[in-house]
């Protein structure tokens, strides 16, 4: 939980889970928005990796390494703007589940604040999305998701 000062809450450390998804670039602008306004050293930016639909188990090596190669193009994209917003960012891709994943980077790195973007995915979840439903039941971390 960030830490309170003069009543309001001080944010030191923000992750962010991007895809490079519209969802993702308008929660990527509020998070540099928040971190300028507050005492945030860095940007965790996040992307995970999801096996594609229809790709056979166990995913193959080469099409892993593809898609591992075209997230840092789109976290070099998204680390251009933290740095636009004079903020440092550090870029993390996980391979896997979304929620799982972010979930574990979020325990590693005890963010202050997580910034999701919200994505419909099924009916059952047309207000948050998967991944943020992950972190709305894993409960420990201060969430931020935009529409």
């Amino acid at each position: 939980m960030p830490e309170l000062t003069g009543g309001r809450a001080l944010l030191r450390k923000l992750l962010l889970g991007y895809d490079g998804s519209a969802q993702s670039e308008r929660a990527l602008a509020l998070a540099v928005e928040i971190a300028s306004q507050n005492e945030v050293s860095v940007i965790h930016i996040a992307y995970v990796v999801r096996k594609p639909a229809g790709a056979p188990d166990p995913v193959p090596d080469e099409l892993v390494e593809s898609l591992k190669r075209s997230a840092a193009e789109t976290l070099l994209n998204a680390e251009r703007t933290v740095k636009k917003g004079l903020l440092d960012a550090a870029s993390h891709i996980e391979v896997g589940d979304p929620g799982e994943k972010l979930l574990e980077l979020a325990s590693a790195l005890k963010p202050d604040l997580v910034v999701l973007g919200a994505l419909q995915h099924s009916a059952s979840e047309k207000l948050v999305g998967t991944t943020s439903s992950h972190f709305l039941k894993s409960r420990p971390y201060s969430l931020l998701i935009v529409p």
